[in-house]
């Protein structure tokens, strides 16, 4: 009998819940026992008593980089669990960001296979293989140990999200609907478009109404949206706001949850400056219960924004948070400090922005730079958040006009880095 473990942590739940959905309506594993395990120190335990009952179960973990000590933790532990046991039959699977951009890293932290890229074909295709006891070979989107060697096989298809569910009705795994994957603009320091692709693919209205529907007939009550630009939904080119398909899909899913809110631009989706209209609110401020919109300044260097390949201007950040609050929205405005190649006019330049946004009603999001595997910046150093820059976010913090874990990601970045 197979089974497959599912490492369960507070930052991989919408991915676990979009890859379980995946294998619900894979006939192949109807019978399937999946289990959704927490990576604390029980995990070593219940693998060890699944391993003594299957065949070949198989214990998948999903994460992003700044997850990347954590997991090393978990695996370290898990690993030498089972070696005391002599459990030789269970497979370590890893996907999700930072496995897609460094897979040979990710393979030396003690996995056996690294799904490269999106996982809901290569996913239940590598669990079929495994299950049976199959080769590899040929299977594309994976890295994995070839007698001590590392073998690649090649990049796998764009998934069409239309053919597979957001999430996981039959297991009651529930997430935000994703209605767009992919994005046009090639930001340096961002992974979305070299792990996603370039062009944004979107979930018909249809789709998402069916899959809502199922989901609030299974007790799901309030929906979010996961989508790199929420205004530019249903768009061809992806950089075109298309506010006659956002309009239907809000109109449809709102008539659809009744009481239930809706919320759509704001966490854990954002909107791009640019995009931020009279118009593309008023629809937000129509349809949906959020009180906030969230967008990415980043900086407020009109030279960083070129060279990190932003594709909009400082003026646009003013203008998106002057029509959000006009709409009664608050602005949610992301920056990343400790940019590569930042100086001080750079920083003068974004705490000027961050300051007047700040005074004019919006709160500041903050982040430090964080170098990700698969992006233009993948070896730039770890960003450092100067002492006027606390100083400023603390003041701001307590004044209600700031968000974010900062001091966090700076050591995370540092660990991770060293």
């Amino acid at each position: 009998m197979s089974a497959l473990i599912f490492v369960r942590t507070p930052y991989n739940a919408n991915s676990v819940a979009a890859l379980t959905g995946a294998l619900e309506v894979d006939r192949r594993f109807s019978g399937l026992a999946i289990h959704f395990l927490w990576d604390d120190a029980e995990l070593g335990r219940q693998v060890r008593e699944l391993a003594k009952e299957g065949e070949r179960p198989v214990v998948a973990f999903s994460f992003a980089t700044a997850n990347v000590p954590q997991v090393v933790k978990v695996v370290g532990r898990l690993r030498r669990c089972l070696c005391s046991e002599r459990l030789a039959n269970v497979t370590l699977v890893a996907g999700g960001p930072h496995p897609s951009g460094d897979p040979e890293g990710t393979l030396e932290m003690g996995f056996d296979v690294v799904v490269v890229g999106e996982g809901e074909r290569t996913f239940p295709d590598l669990l079929a293989r495994l299950f049976a006891g199959d080769s590899l070979t040929g299977l594309a989107g994976l890295a994995f140990w070839d007698g001590g060697r590392v073998m690649r096989s090649g990049r796998a298809p764009m998934v069409d999200i239309e053919a597979f569910p957001p999430f996981a009705i039959g297991h009651a795994r529930f997430a935000p609907v994703e209605i767009s994957r992919g994005c046009p603009y090639a930001c340096a320091f961002c992974q979305t478009p070299f792990f996603m692709g370039g062009r944004m693919r979107h979930r018909s209205v249809e789709a998402v109404v069916h899959w809502v529907r199922e989901a609030t007939r299974a007790g799901y009550s309030y929906l979010r949206f996961v989508t790199p630009d929420a205004f530019a939904y249903g768009s061809p080119d992806g950089r075109t706001p298309n506010l006659e398909a956002v309009e239907r899909l809000l109109f449809e899913v709102s008539r659809l949850m009744g009481p239930g809110p809706v919320y759509f631009g704001s966490f854990p989706s954002e909107v791009r400056p640019e995009n931020v209209s009279a118009e593309a609110l008023a629809l937000v401020t129509r349809y949906a219960a959020n009180d906030n919109i969230v967008f990415g300044a980043q900086t407020g260097s009109p030279r960083l924004l070129k060279e990190l390949r932003r594709g909009h201007t400082v003026e646009d950040v003013y203008r998106a948070a002057e029509l959000t609050l006009q709409a009664g929205l608050r602005p949610i405005v992301d920056f990343i400090f400790g940019l590569p190649g930042e100086t001080e006019e750079d920083r003068q330049l974004s705490l000027r922005l961050m300051e007047d946004l700040a005074a004019m009603g919006a709160t500041i999001h903050s982040h430090t730079f964080m170098p990700l595997p698969g992006t233009p910046l993948a070896d730039a150093p770890p960003g450092r958040v100067t002492p006027e820059i606390e100083s400023i976010l603390g003041r701001l913090s307590k004044e209600g006009l700031h968000i974010g874990r900062w001091r966090k990601q700076e050591e995370l970045a540092a660990t991770i880095y060293r």
